[in-house]
């Protein structure tokens, strides 16, 4: 469809999400109310502007229930996820939200190459679990066969891709590019991989690893966009061109703001994503701010593709971190922290690394008198507690390492500062 038509289809749908928002959840119609915004009056897609904000803090305010808008027999499925706060994030579907987020994923992989006689395989970290359940049945509504996420070392992964006959693996930048090197390093032979395509999401794509992935493996990559915690993977996708994602604008509006004053950035501008869902019956989610930043591409794609383009996600607004496709606020850290030692947990940083393309995660954690004991057995329970603790609500492994006060004073940050060497 043409960019008048689109437009026409999005104000259509944007009526029927803002009406069903203001109808059925409180926290839209307290918002709405308190600007005087009549939903009824909308006219044009361009007065999107003029509607409030939806953050990561509303959604946790919110939580489990409030901001769903139909009731929970309409919803099949409750997706919960870490969120960046101390409270999960929860996502309801209906089955037709279901059959759209399908939709949407397959457009990605299609996009990407996918037919519907590949074998596709799925390697992402647990904390991207919600992700791997939407690109498996992405993939099965093309008719391609799919091999779920597995927990499974790398050079497993390596004998099933090869032992099955992979022909698209699915999965992150630094995890693509840790592949390669396992690869080189135990001197397998790519000409015996049947890979023909990689796509990757969750993270930032180096152009020179897209060049590197490219020419040894011999595949086509391709990127994708997609929020962790919120949406579905494949809201953005990259056609043949690999020249900006496009964004499926019959399902999402997309705005680019400036994250200081709010205001819509002019194309070409770097500000933050803001994404309203025209379909969602059960989690309508209005203008609502995703932290990443990026720009809209306003040439024409010589795809032909009438969706909009923004660029590579450069980077993200305040605190949240984006760790192996999973996006972490330091507080969530530091929550965990409480629950062993208290009201005051001991003051900590966190220091990111590569090793091996492999994003890597260490607490430093400041040894006090309070938390831990003389025994060092009793010191090795209260970390492989930690551990698992945020293994268990972030879906990362992390490695803790106890340090001196002063070894945290000499960084000159604040309790759950981040040294980010990656």
């Amino acid at each position: 469809m043409n960019r008048d038509e689109l437009e026409q289809l999005q104000l259509e749908q944007l009526q029927s999400t803002l009406n069903r928002a203001y109808k059925n959840v409180p926290f839209y119609k307290k918002q709405f109310d308190l600007l005087g915004i009549d939903t009824s009056t909308l006219s044009s897609v361009q007065q999107i502007k003029d509607l409030p904000f939806t953050t990561r803090q509303d959604l946790a305010n919110n939580y489990p229930y409030d901001l769903f808008a139909v009731p929970l027999r309409d919803i099949v499925r409750i997706s919960p996820s870490a969120g960046t706060t101390a409270k999960p994030l929860v996502v309801g579907y209906t089955k037709g939200d279901l059959k759209a987020r399908n939709t949407v994923t397959a457009r990605f992989l299609a996009a990407g190459g996918v037919v519907d006689t590949d074998i596709v395989q799925i390697c992402l970290n647990p904390g991207l679990s919600s992700w791997g359940r939407a690109l498996k049945e992405g993939a099965e509504n093309i008719g391609a066969s799919v091999m779920p996420m597995t927990h499974m070392s790398t050079s497993k992964q390596l004998m099933a891709m090869k032992d099955y006959r992979t022909s698209v693996l699915l999965t992150t930048p630094s995890y693509a590019m840790h592949i390669l090197e396992v690869i080189k390093d135990t001197n397998i032979e790519t000409s015996n991989l049947a890979l023909k395509a990689i796509l990757v999401l969750g993270g930032p794509l180096d152009p020179d690893w897209r060049n590197r992935l490219e020419r040894v493996l011999d595949i086509s990559l391709t990127a994708g966009y997609g929020l962790s915690d919120v949406t579905a993977p494949g809201i953005g996708f990259e056609c043949h061109e690999k020249n900006g994602l496009h964004i499926s604008e019959d399902y999402f509006m997309l705005e680019i703001i400036d994250p200081g004053t709010g205001d819509v950035c002019l194309p070409g501008k770097y500000g933050e994503v803001v994404l309203t869902t025209l379909t969602a019956r059960a989690f309508p989610l209005i203008r609502f701010r995703t932290g990443d930043l990026a720009s809209i591409k306003d040439d024409l794609c010589p795809c032909g593709r009438s969706f909009v383009r923004i660029s590579e996600i450069t980077g993200h607004t305040g605190e949240v971190l984006t760790i192996a496709g999973v996006k972490v606020h330091p507080a969530q850290i530091e929550h965990i922290l409480k629950t062993v030692s208290g009201k005051t947990p001991p003051r900590f940083l966190i220091r990111l690394y590569k090793e091996n393309f492999l994003d890597m995660v260490e607490i430093w954690l400041e040894i006090t008198e309070t938390i831990f004991s003389d025994e060092v057995k009793l010191v090795e329970n209260s970390l492989k507690h930690l551990r698992r603790q945020v293994f268990q609500m972030l879906g990362l492994e992390v490695s803790i390492r106890l340090v001196e006060a002063s070894t945290i004073e000499q960084h000159d940050l604040p309790s759950g500062g981040v040294i980010d060497d990656r």
